[in-house]
């Protein structure tokens, strides 16, 4: 029957055998605890196997003292025979110990990697369900420091658990045989050490509050050294660098000085652990001593008390260490859960979207599409423009806009994409090969060579020294030029072959001998199928069945380039502007 049963319900041969998941799961948003209690059910056998191995290991710690105690007593009472059996005890003992703590560490270990693969999972599959939507809701920077440094630190909360039961059962062990071996010392010490704790408890709240300005500093200067070095070449060009570096380097020493006060509080707390624990013993040690000299304590029961007063020193920095981890892990979940309850941008529906045999329209501009048109749009406003053309796509307010008189939100996101494709002023090039730009999903009915040949990009990949396809490109496209990285874009888009296609201004940086071409190009290209270009490029405007004009984000006129040059002041000024 064993061999029926889901192998997701199967306790793993090692921690990690069974990462990455084929399914990360759904975590539970609605608190912290609630969140972090969802991880640890999540891998609910790790933990266990991990606490069991680290009591043994840490219990094993605990009666060492016991035995060596016995073993001096023995020493003292010349007895040969309980030396005997103290020394081979203490000695399996040593053995033992360290057994179950290489295997109390890789359950850790295991825990650890199997909460941070989790996390990342869910992350990154959180980050492909928004889409385009992500980086209009979060920075870029929020989402590289949650997705490294907040997903360790939630992740080493499940690495300290076997050492942190361990460490409170191995106490309560101790504090037990404290007890029975001087009644009112051993209270003192079991006593002293939970209030010695809670001592130490009014650090970790300032300290949780320091943390989460660091995190949230450091996050900021990465939004800047990002967007910095993204816009360095403009930067330059306009002689601006010295200001964004004087930018970056007041975020810097904002982070460096919010990380010093972070790192004064830590090491006060590590200072107290050393200083309470050792004042308790040097307690014991008086106490004991007073006890010995009085003939009520042999010496070897006073090595075996001191040994369990010193020992309790450990599982209190245990305990300390992980109400540090556990204060990280509480700012860094809070912000997990923040980049996890993100929604989208629009509220999508279920239903397919229809087969494009309808009218794209605009309600708030007025901009209607009839099926296979060519049409530009110009604007007086680049920045209503481009918001037009992200709501066109579908990515913004889609509500507002009709396909075939249907709302495109009636709709399921996908099918949406399938039928529009829009591409932004600035599209994104990722590395790796020229071709494989091109590993984008398409109709069939193009090659990349037509592609290629229509965004004019055919002198690109002869002077590529006759690597062509294969020839490699960098992040973000920085080793092309301007017009380079459009066209290669450009031809990208056409490969595709959707629909209804929305381009934004793809032409900007091309000479006008190219544009002229890959206006031709792109009409015969794009015959039947719906194009609309937010352009204000005389070539491209004369290449469009229709032109629409928009004033303040509404339709102004329209009709075809000719006539609106010789019949609209407003247009042939923005056209020439534009030109």
């Amino acid at each position: 029957m064993s061999s029926l049963v889901p192998f997701h319900r199967r306790a793993p041969r090692t921690p990690i055998d069974h990462v990455p998941f084929s399914d990360p799961g759904d975590p539970s948003l609605s608190s912290i605890p609630a969140f972090l209690w969802w991880m640890g059910k999540n891998q609910w056998w790790i933990i266990i196997s991990g606490t069991f191995f680290g009591v043994i290991s840490f219990v094993s710690l605990a009666i060492m003292p016991k035995f060596l105690g016995q073993a001096i007593q023995a020493i003292a009472d010349k007895d040969q025979t309980a030396l005997n059996r103290g020394v081979t005890t203490i000695l399996l003992i040593a053995l033992f110990q360290p057994m179950a703590s290489v295997l109390r560490h890789r359950r850790a270990f295991g825990g650890w990697v199997v909460a941070a693969t989790r996390l990342q999972q869910i992350i990154a599959r959180k980050a492909a369900a928004l889409g385009a939507d992500l980086p209009r809701l979060v920075s870029t920077g929020e989402v590289v420091s949650v997705n490294s440094n907040d997903v360790e630190r939630v992740a080493r909360t499940f690495d300290m658990m076997p050492r942190l039961m361990g460490a409170i059962l191995s106490f309560i062990f101790v504090s037990v045989m404290l007890i029975k071996s001087a009644s009112t010392i051993g209270l003192v010490v079991v006593l002293g050490v939970p209030l010695i704790t809670l001592g130490i408890a009014p650090i970790i709240k300032p300290l949780q509050a320091r943390e989460a300005e660091q995190r949230k500093k450091l996050s900021a200067a990465s939004d800047l050294a990002a967007d910095t070095v993204a816009g360095l070449r403009v930067l330059r060009g306009i002689g601006g660098e010295e200001v964004f570096i004087a930018r970056f380097k007041k975020a810097s020493q904002e982070v460096r000085a919010a990380a010093v006060r972070t790192a004064k509080m830590r090491s006060f707390l590590d200072g107290l652990q050393i200083l309470l624990p050792g004042a308790l013993i040097l307690v014991v040690i008086y106490a004991g001593g007073n006890l010995v000299v009085d003939g009520k304590m042999k010496v070897g029961e006073l090595l075996t008390f001191y040994g369990y007063s010193a020992f309790l020193v450990l599982p209190m920095k245990v305990m300390t260490e992980s109400a540090q981890r556990l204060t990280s892990s509480v700012v860094s979940s809070r912000r997990i859960i923040h980049l996890l309850s993100i929604t989208s941008i629009n509220i999508w529906g279920n239903n397919q979207a229809p087969k494009v045999d309808g009218k794209l329209f605009d309600q708030k501009s007025g901009i209607e599409i009839l099926p296979g048109e060519f049409v530009a749009i110009v604007s007086d406003n680049a920045l209503l423009a481009d918001e037009i053309c992200d709501r066109l796509g579908g990515y913004v307010d889609a509500e507002y806009v009709h396909l075939d008189g249907i709302s495109l939100t009636t709709f399921t996101r996908e099918s949406i994409r399938r039928i529009i494709y829009s591409q932004e002023k600035e599209p994104a090039i990722l590395s790796g090969t020229i071709g494989s730009v091109f590993n984008v999903s398409h109709s069939g009915r193009l090659s990349i060579d037509d592609a290629i040949q229509a965004a004019s990009m055919q002198d690109l990949i002869d002077s590529l020294d006759g690597e062509g396809l294969a020839a490699e490109v960098v992040e973000r496209g920085r080793t092309l030029s301007g017009g380079q990285r459009q066209r290669l874009a450009l031809a990208r888009t056409l490969y595709v072959d959707s629909p209804i296609l929305i381009l934004d201004d793809p032409t900007s940086a091309v000479d006008a001998h190219t544009e002229s071409r890959i206006a031709q190009r792109m009409a015969h290209l794009r015959q039947g199928k719906t194009t609309v270009i937010f352009t204000t490029s005389p070539l491209i405007l004369d290449r469009a069945s229709r032109v629409i004009l928009l004033t303040n984000g509404k339709v102004a006129e329209q009709g075809t380039h000719q006539n609106l040059s010789s019949n609209s002041q407003e247009y042939r000024e923005l056209v020439t502007r534009g030109s």
